[in-house]
């Protein structure tokens, strides 16, 4: 059943056909689907066929109606643009009544459709695609708000895609007035679909409409359709098949998704980019991603840029809860430090084995959890490095936050200042995708050795380089 009641269907239907005896050489409209706000058409057209979206008039009307035309404001402005991986949009016109979008038709599936089939070579060239589409509209200052696999197509060869579906755009700079964040209404598939691919602080309305706001819902976003597209199925895919809208916001909220494949190596540096787009906490999330790690046909995985560099040789130069919870809970937390530093470790050491000894220093237990990892590049220098967690309390009582602090320093002489800059560098839940935030947070601690090698090959003194801080 459309979202749209039959009945006006038929007349949006009616008005189009009215529409198009004024546009010459335009065929008669066939009905494919509508939202909760608009029918959609395939016609035939001089240039090919087309998409001609029709909406409801009332749409216009009400509190929404400002925030509407603002809209078909931004889809004009989008008229003629050159991303090849953006639906193509040729007019955008008011008539007879309602307004009408006239868009490129794409005889490709959604990805809903064939996510599944999806070879693994073809993610990041399919996933870089979207990612060139998201950051053009961020050029332009607009965000989509609703990118999920249902509005993405993809071409059978697997090898091309486009983002469709601007009907929610809105500029990131905007004075709010109310928008209807929510794309469809009226209808509980639309809603969980909706649901399902929004981030916790949009979906909740747990921050107001902010440039930040809106950078953290395309990482979240683009994190979760990554996520299907490695898992081969819908993220959040169990409580979709409940159909019940508030086990999928409560998974939004609480649930942090697992790649069960069995082989964390198997695209172990998406897996570790899916899973930094897909933490929960907004500001947590903007410190571990940015634009720059979507780069990801020039980007190096840390791990190997490192053991690369040694190949070389050496350097030139919560709430209320029970004693018996919260023992349980402390010694969980426990056996999870012990786990992930040896994890951490193990990674690092099948990189520096002999060409860099590693000393690794847990805090002893009862202590605030810590872990110093010691890499010696040479018998003069060393990079010191402090892995801090720090554990979140009531609903995310079993989750840490992991951040780097390093400098480098002579062997041998005192440290005497403190690690000033911090860098957070994972998000963990006991228990879910242990393996892959231990790959990331090694690649940080290889990322930070790397830059201690550059600074001792390029300084002219690098006694002048003692104690200092290598996170900026």
């Amino acid at each position: 059943m459309p979202a749209l009641d039959e009945k006006i269907v038929a007349d949006v239907a009616e008005r189009l056909d009215r529409h198009l005896k004024g546009k010459s050489g335009f065929g008669p409209a066939k009905y494919l689907t509508s939202g909760g706000s608009a029918a959609v058409f395939l016609v035939p057209a001089p240039g090919g066929a087309r998409v001609l979206k029709g909406f409801n008039p009332k749409f216009f009307d009400g509190p929404t109606g400002a925030a509407e035309q603002k809209r078909l404001d931004l889809q004009r402005k989008l008229i003629g643009h050159s991303c090849p991986s953006l639906v193509q949009t040729f007019e955008v016109v008011e008539a007879e009544g309602t307004a009408f979008v006239e868009m490129e038709y794409l005889d490709w599936p959604p990805l809903t459709e064939v996510l599944s089939a999806v070879p693994d070579e073809a993610v990041v060239p399919l996933f870089t695609q979207l990612v060139d589409a998201v950051k053009f509209l961020d050029s332009l200052g607009i965000v989509h708000r609703d990118i999920k696999p249902e509005n993405i197509h993809v071409s059978a060869d697997f090898t091309r895609l486009k983002l469709l579906d601007l009907g929610v755009v809105r500029e990131v700079e905007q004075s709010d007035a109310p928008d209807g964040a929510i794309t469809d209404h009226g209808s509980s598939r639309p809603f969980l679909a909706t649901a399902q691919y929004s981030s916790p602080e949009y979906l909740f309305r747990l921050d107001a409409p902010s440039p930040k706001l809106w950078k953290g819902l395309n990482f979240y976003q683009l994190g979760a359709v990554l996520h299907d597209l490695i898992a081969k199925q819908p993220i959040f895919q169990y409580e979709m098949g409940l159909e019940n809208r508030w086990l999928v916001a409560r998974a939004v909220l609480t649930k942090v998704p697992v790649f069960t494949d069995g082989t964390p190596s198997r695209l172990a540096n998406l897996k570790s980019l899916a899973a930094r787009c897909l933490v929960k906490d907004l500001e947590l999330r903007l410190q571990l991603v940015g634009w720059e790690d979507f780069n990801l046909g020039d980007a190096k995985d840390p791990l190997s840029t490192l053991r690369a560099r040694l190949a070389k040789g050496k350097v030139n130069v919560g709430g209320q809860m029970s004693a018996a919870s919260e023992s349980r809970l402390e010694f969980d937390r426990s056996e999870f430090f012990r786990r992930f530093c040896e994890m951490v470790r193990t990674e690092l050491l099948q990189v520096c084995r002999t060409d860099m000894p590693l000393t690794l220093r847990p805090s002893a237990p009862g202590e605030v959890q810590a872990a110093q990892i010691l890499l010696a590049v040479n018998a003069e220098w060393t990079v010191d490095c402090k892995l801090h967690f720090d554990w979140q309390q009531q609903l995310y009582d079993r989750t840490v936050s992991v951040s780097l602090r390093a400098k480098l320093i002579l062997t041998g002489q005192a440290s005497d200042r403190p690690h000033d800059g911090t860098h957070a560098v994972a998000v963990v839940s006991i228990g879910e995708n242990e393996a892959e935030w231990a790959a990331v947070t090694a690649g940080a601690v290889a990322q930070t050795v790397a830059s201690a090698l550059d600074r001792l090959e390029s300084a002219e003194d690098a006694g002048m380089l003692h104690d200092i801080d290598l996170i900026a």
